[in-house]
């Protein structure tokens, strides 16, 4: 299961917009942290798994519509 999620990040997300992506998020998440726990009882590693989850998606959906559509 690692092993494939690790493929998949390779083959989609390995660049430098992923890097300041997740540097982004992680400073959002240590700034507003106080903030965040006090309106959304979460993790806020749960939470920043989870974003960077959703991010992964959107780029792995984009990219599957840029190949089919021959811009990649």
């Amino acid at each position: 299961m690692g092993y494939q999620v690790g493929k998949i990040y390779r083959k989609y997300c390995w660049d430098i917009i992923s890097i300041m992506m997740a540097i982004m998020s992680t400073a959002i998440v240590i700034y507003f942290g106080e903030w965040i726990k006090s309106v959304i009882p979460i993790n806020l590693i749960v939470l920043l798994l989870l974003v960077h989850v959703v991010y992964i998606g959107i780029r792995c959906y984009v990219k599957d519509w840029q190949e089919e559509r021959g811009y990649y």
